[in-house]
């Protein structure tokens, strides 16, 4: 009970923010990850509620990716697929205001064959730049190119890494949906002129069967980079030290 009032609160909080933001002639989008365990209905409420206010909304579904800590209420592709057909349902005829392609929200309700672009999104921490994705973090480099160029991006994404298996982040599969529009304008255009299928066959899964093992590294990564980070401390202040003493003879 506790748990609930507390989060109502945070809510509420961020809706009066919000409001205060559009007050103020701000532009305003939210984003929301879903999980298992969130009814169709009340995604719907929520997506209502992104009306009323006039924000834009951009969603993506969660998985179990190495460091989140709560595991068992995270979907999986199949999960996601008809989630997103039951929400995309309830909106026909509303005017959510959703800040993805209609390839990629199709993609969702499993009507398109898309795989990951992995080096899509690129993301960058107080570390340096993630790698492959902000989703993984399993190393990181000091500049954008060192990043592109030693990365192995043909070793990640749903069917090449097992870690991926679940995945339909945006991260990765909205640069994937992007590049199909600017293919093909007018399969985009023909998407956004029907609405997204809820109903009949999805198209075929990718196949899991050659996908590499995980390798849980991300802790590891991140230690590496602390101990990186206090040793340049200790010697900027020993060099500070020695300046100080220098000086001070």
């Amino acid at each position: 009970h506790d748990k609930a009032v507390s989060q109502k609160g945070v809510f509420d909080r961020a809706v009066s923010a919000i409001k205060a933001a559009k007050a103020r002639g701000f532009t305003v989008n939210v984003n929301a990850t879903i999980f298992d365990g969130h009814p169709a209905e009340e995604i719907a409420k929520f997506l209502d509620l992104t009306v009323e206010l006039g924000v834009g909304v951009s969603m993506s579904p969660g998985y179990a990716y190495e460091r989140a800590p709560d595991q068992e209420h995270f979907l999986n592709r199949t999960k996601t697929k008809k989630l997103f057909r039951d929400v995309f349902a309830m909106g026909k005829g509303k005017k959510w205001n959703f800040m993805h392609s209609g390839l990629f929200l199709d993609f969702l309700a499993g009507n398109q064959e898309y795989e990951c672009t992995p080096w899509g999104m690129p993301a960058r921490n107080i570390f340096g730049w993630q790698k492959p994705c902000y989703l993984l973090g399993e190393g990181y480099a000091k500049t954008f190119k060192e990043l592109m160029d030693t990365t192995d991006w043909e070793t990640y994404g749903t069917g090449k890494y097992e870690k991926c298996a679940d995945c339909m982040a945006h991260c990765g599969y909205e640069p994937t949906a992007a590049t199909a529009a600017l293919n093909n304008p007018l399969k985009a255009m023909w998407v956004s002129l029907r609405g997204i299928k809820t109903t009949g066959p999805m198209v075929p899964e990718i196949d899991m069967s050659k996908q590499r093992p995980a390798q849980y590294i991300f802790s590891e990564q991140v230690q590496k980079k602390l101990s990186e980070i206090r040793k340049d401390e200790a010697a900027a202040a020993a060099e500070k030290a020695a300046r100080k003493a220098s000086t001070a003879a």
